[in-house]
């Protein structure tokens, strides 16, 4: 697994050297369109994640939540990497961080198959989270040339961070109400529409509640499983927390094929049961 570490470092000095440190003149001509520029953007940082992944002799294969297909690396291996390339990159439009999600699996796709989780924050904040069962969560921020290691994370029981996205227009009576009901006690909205910044917020902080919930537009929910899902819940539980579907645990469901999405709620335990509670009602 270190050598997987090592990977995901290295992505992470790379993306942020080239995409947030002075982007190449390619990714200022002024006549590129804005779906132009996203997809230069998609496509360089997916370039670097698969050639670091090409030196891993036990990676079989990646596949990002943009195309969706596997890209076999080393017929030989045997894990498998799922990643987003870059969190909702229309914020870098207003100047925001993103980040990049990776989790991997071992022989196949599945929550009960997965071996380690990350996920690194670019702009002002340049970090990484790296987690695995038997080693648990790992916290390195970017100091000088190198990665630090710093206090890994501990959720609390209860926070009063509520950071709630989907449209609001089109949310379920019970997801309003329970939304309501947090910010009634006092809870802070806290959203910054990138999954990375608002799941390393609640960490941060020790505690709250995000959630992404199904709509009326949206019944199933917009989190994808096996890219965003799994990966986030992952290092959500290892630091106390919990993450559900609204009824259920994440990491029991067990994913349809890569296409699938779901609500998505985690963070602290009490909120969590808060949730189980409304949607049972």
């Amino acid at each position: 697994m270190i050598e997987i570490f090592n990977a995901v470092s290295n992505i992470a000095v790379h993306i942020e050297k080239d995409i947030f440190k002075g982007m190449s003149d390619e990714f200022f001509d002024v006549n590129m369109t804005e779906n132009k520029l996203h997809g230069k953007i998609y496509a360089r940082c997916t370039q670097i994640i698969e050639s670091e992944f090409e030196k891993v002799k036990s990676v079989k294969g990646a596949l990002s939540k943009d195309k969706k297909q596997m890209c076999t690396i080393n017929p030989n291996g045997k894990y498998i990497v799922a990643y987003v390339s870059i969190d909702n990159v229309e914020l870098l439009d207003v100047d925001y961080s993103l980040g990049t999600i990776l989790c991997v699996y071992e022989n196949e796709i599945s929550p009960k198959h997965i071996k380690a989780s990350a996920y690194i924050t670019y702009g002002p904040t340049f970090q990484m989270v790296f987690a695995t069962q038997n080693e648990g969560i790992k916290f390195f921020s970017y100091e000088g040339d190198k990665f630090v290691q710093k206090e890994s994370f501990r959720l609390s029981t209860s926070g009063k961070i509520n950071s709630t996205g989907g449209d609001i227009a089109a949310w379920t009576p019970e997801h309003k109400a329970l939304m309501q009901s947090f910010f009634d006690s006092g809870y802070r909205l806290r959203y910054s529409d990138s999954l990375v910044l608002d799941t390393h917020q609640i960490l941060f902080k020790r505690g709250g509640i995000y959630s992404n919930p199904a709509t009326k537009n949206e019944p199933n929910g917009t989190m994808e499983l096996v890219f965003e899902c799994y990966p986030i819940s992952f290092i959500v539980e290892l630091a106390g927390g919990a993450s559900i579907d609204g009824k259920y645990r994440i990491l029991d469901i067990e994913s349809l094929n890569v296409h699938h999405k779901s609500p998505l709620y985690f963070g602290s335990i009490n909120e969590i049961q808060k949730v189980k509670t409304a949607f049972e009602s």
